[in-house]
């Protein structure tokens, strides 16, 4: 290893006796097309690869889903919301959608929707609407997930590029775009999935700091050069000449920094909140690993920023912030601790949807799990790889400095993802673990531990992407080209399969007879209603409101909020007609009598609540019962349908 530091240490003074920085990259001259189009090919290049992985799903965009649960019915619920919503407001929707953040267009029973403490993607909803309008929710929601691993890879490049050269920088930004985490989460978390706010933000205080880059020339592109008490007058003079100009670029930061933490408010506060421990942890290694390399200047420059882009950001959140404190909020912790941890064994054994998985963990878990939460695996050689990086390269070499601040962040953001207890094997080896801390923090304590895995493997594929960028530097000595090899396994090892998709089942009543039969605003109970369970098809009804253009509010639904025998709900409370048909639904058992006094008191109870329309939907896949068993209950307790035709039957209760 001694010799990957004697060889680097060579370069390194040869590039200071020609009058070179060590940390200066591609040059930043030419045409703004010129510079522009390394970024276009690596952008066609991921696309490419997405269209491979997703490839079941661009060829029917509007017909299939890739997931092993039914959350995408739930995402695409909230895109069609959204962009119904907007409709309404520029004065072509139907004007019943009611408001962004809070809806009764489902639990409409119940008192609606708090969408601020649900994964309403607003913004996200927003920018599709109008491909939305076009060609539907469901077309929204596939380009959405062809979409993420691409914008995350272009937002970790931008990271990577400040201590990288171009090469390695997309390599290393193309594996984490890919990467375990990203693939699994879209099956059916595109919310989570989303990750280009936590490489922004390094990349912001990175910026602010004045550590990195290639863009201002050589006196701030220093990642490894002693700044602070060797730091010379002529510098400090140089700072103090260009205060204007510095101060400039610190609001220019801090706003757009702002706006993208904004943004990220309306996608996910999960992924906002993650984003914050992994910054902190990030801000205490830079305070360990960089302190010859900043100044008081720099941290004030930094406390500039980040106050200026906390106060955009705030601003940009009230509306959302304000519904969260509304009505139907929960009243506790969101999930179980203790469930959702990454187990030790998790970076090195395959899951999905890595190609070398069988398809599951073989890991035991404290009960089943999504997944889609299965995302830590990186690969024995990426790990083996980052020690041999580590080792090599941290100690006396030009990349020593971020070598240890990707390492040192990596390492304590996973000691997170652990989550409390620590799991090894599926046994529990340690009670607690720092991630008890988390949990004792309102509101952080909703964070899943599993989910934080995405911040240690943006820190990961750094510690990979530094030393490709060494070996790539000496490619001509043999051990920089067992580097890469070594490098080259831990992809194979990494690379996601093609994922599997499946139908999502839409009669065709909800896209040509709807507007017809059910006006706009009507109440409707729809069978089978949507269900919180995580298994394909659950939830389809869901989508057929979406589908349908909104045009009626929906009894059910599948959403977090609050009860009135529960702080937590998962989905909207059974009303009468649920409760009669709970055991049919759950247990398997019979339908029952169409013809007794509680089957007549229930439909009373819907048409005394408002109910307008009964419409089942007797093909659907989780329909409980023998066939035609639900299509005789409702033709015997309510009458004959008003319209039995392009897969449904539409009963009328507001007679």
């Amino acid at each position: 290893m001694r010799s990957l530091q004697a060889a680097d240490s060579s370069h390194h003074r040869g590039s200071r006796s020609e009058g070179r920085e060590p940390f200066v990259y591609a040059p930043t001259t030419g045409t703004p097309l010129q510079r522009l189009r390394p970024w276009l090919w690596f952008t066609v290049l991921l696309s490419l690869v997405s269209l491979t992985v997703f490839g079941s799903v661009a060829a029917r965009p509007g017909e299939v889903v890739v997931a092993d649960n039914d959350d995408t019915s739930l995402f695409v619920w909230w895109l069609g919301h959204g962009a119904q919503v907007l409709a309404d407001r520029l004065g072509f929707g139907h004007g019943e959608t009611g408001g962004l953040l809070f809806t009764d267009s489902m639990n409409a029973l119940g008192g609606g929707v708090n969408g601020a403490w649900n994964t309403s993607m607003v913004g996200i909803a927003l920018l599709l609407a109008p491909l939305t309008w076009l060609a539907g929710p469901i077309v929204s929601y596939n380009l959405l997930i062809l979409t993420i691993p691409v914008l995350n890879s272009l937002a970790v490049a931008v990271l990577f590029r400040r201590f990288l050269h171009r090469l390695p920088a997309f390599i290393a930004a193309g594996g984490v775009g890919f990467s375990s985490y990203v693939i699994a989460q879209l099956g059916g978390h595109p919310n989570l999935a989303f990750a280009v706010t936590p490489p922004l933000t390094a990349a912001a205080i990175l910026a602010l700091l004045g550590l990195g880059g290639s863009g201002r020339g050589q006196a701030d592109t220093r990642f490894d050069s002693a700044r602070g008490a060797g730091q010379s007058a002529s510098t400090s003079r140089s700072f103090a000449s260009s205060v204007l100009w510095r101060s400039r670029r610190v609001w220019s930061i801090g706003l757009s920094f702002g706006l993208l933490l904004g943004f990220q408010f309306y996608v996910s506060t999960e992924v906002l909140a993650g984003t914050f421990l992994a910054a902190l942890c990030f801000l205490l290694c830079l305070a360990a690993f960089a302190r010859r390399m900043l100044t008081m200047h720099s941290w004030m420059k930094l406390g500039s920023g980040s106050l200026i882009a906390g106060a955009v950001a705030l601003l940009c959140a009230a509306p959302l912030l304000k519904t969260m404190t509304g009505a139907n909020a929960p009243a506790g912790t969101l999930r179980p601790h203790g469930v959702w941890n990454t187990d030790l064994l998790d970076p090195v054994l395959p899951a999905a949807p890595a190609w070398l998985s069988a398809g599951v963990s073989p890991l035991p878990r404290v009960m089943d799990i999504d997944p889609a939460e299965l995302g830590a695996y990186v690969g024995a050689p990426a790990l083996l790889a980052a020690v041999v990086i580590l080792i090599g390269l941290g100690r006396r070499s030009r990349h020593r400095s971020a070598l240890r601040i990707a390492a040192a962040t990596g390492l304590l953001v996973f000691s997170l993802a652990l989550g409390s207890p620590i799991l090894l094997g599926g046994r529990v080896i340690a009670g607690s673990g720092p991630f008890a801390l988390i949990e004792a923090v309102p509101v952080l304590n909703n964070i899943l531990p599993m989910r934080l895995v995405l911040h240690s493997t943006i820190a990961l594929f750094a510690v990979l992407g530094i030393g490709l960028d060494w070996a790539w530097a000496h490619r001509r000595l043999l051990r920089a080209r067992l580097l890469i090899g070594l490098l080259v396994l831990a992809a194979v090892c990494v690379v996601p399969g093609p994922q599997t998709a499946r139908e999502v089942t839409v009669p065709e009543f909800y896209t040509e007879s709807v507007a017809e039969v059910i006006p706009p605003g009507s109440t409707v109970k729809t069978l089978p209603r949507p269900l919180a369970w995580a298994e394909p098809h659950a939830d389809e009804a869901m989508v057929w409101q979406a589908v349908s253009g909104f045009r009626y509010r929906e009894t059910g639904g599948y959403f977090i909020g609050s009860g009135a025998d529960a702080p937590v709900i998962y989905s909207a409370p059974e009303d009468s007609l649920d409760a009669l048909l709970h055991a049919s639904v759950f247990d398997g058992a019979d339908l029952p009598d169409p013809k007794s006094p509680e089957t007549a008191a229930a439909i009373a109870d819907l048409r005394a609540a408002g109910v307008d329309f009964i419409v089942l939907v007797p093909e659907a896949p989780l329909l409980p019962g023998g066939e035609g068993a639900y299509a005789q209950f409702l033709d015997e307790a309510v009458g004959d349908p008003e319209f039995a035709d392009e897969g449904v039957l539409v009963y009328r209760l507001d007679q």
